[in-house]
């Protein structure tokens, strides 16, 4: 894997989650923060990236 994005929300428990499992598999990863409070997750640039607007959201290689 060479490129690999979270796109996520420090309080987000299933964010959590994530960070947990790519941290055991040893992948090392990007974190981009999506700020729920401010509503970061309805922005147009995020809903292109994932149409239901949740987090996290996880790029491998280009591929969501």
């Amino acid at each position: 894997m060479n490129n690999v994005v979270l796109y996520d929300y420090w309080r987000s428990s299933a964010s959590y989650r994530v960070r947990i499992a790519l941290n055991l598999l040893e992948i090392d990863y990007e974190t981009v923060p999506i700020n729920l409070l401010e509503g970061a997750h309805r922005k147009p640039e995020y809903l292109a990236l994932n149409p239901q607007g949740l987090v996290p959201t996880l790029v491998i290689d280009g591929k969501i």
